[in-house]
């Protein structure tokens, strides 16, 4: 079992790169999504989206934390589809015409933290194995 302090380490990387995917989801939001119907409000939901899971992931609470780890897989995942329909075609209205920096900043932080989220997620659901007091003799 991982120790306390890598454990941490996960859960800090895996916050930081689901406030990554929110703050270019916000970012693109500002600079021109706003203006795009049905796809600007995804952007800025999923920029309040992310902010929220990314904070849960550090909370202390084992549950909170277990379910954050899922919703997360699932912005990013949607992101990626999302993306994936745009470029390819037309998602709700809205085709992306090229593979912009915050667009690939995006992916790869959408494509680095899913298997972090899922070891992240596994570690949580584990039952946790109560500390055994020492027996008096």
């Amino acid at each position: 079992m991982p120790s306390s302090n890598s454990q941490r380490g996960l859960r800090l990387a895996a916050a930081a790169l689901v406030a990554v995917i929110a703050g270019v989801h916000f970012q693109q939001y500002v600079d021109f999504m706003s203006e795009v119907p049905k796809v600007g409000v995804l952007f800025l939901l999923n920029a309040a989206g992310g902010a929220g899971l990314a904070l849960a992931l550090l909370s202390s609470e084992r549950l909170l934390r277990l379910l954050a780890a899922l919703g997360a897989v699932g912005l990013a995942l949607g992101s990626l589809v999302s993306i994936a329909i745009a470029l390819n075609g037309n998602f709700l209205g809205y085709s992306e015409p090229s593979l912009r920096l915050p667009i690939v900043i995006a992916i790869v932080a959408e494509l680095a933290v899913i298997p972090l989220l899922g070891v992240l997620a596994r570690q949580d659901s584990r039952p946790e194995v109560a500390a055994s007091a020492p027996v008096s003799p």
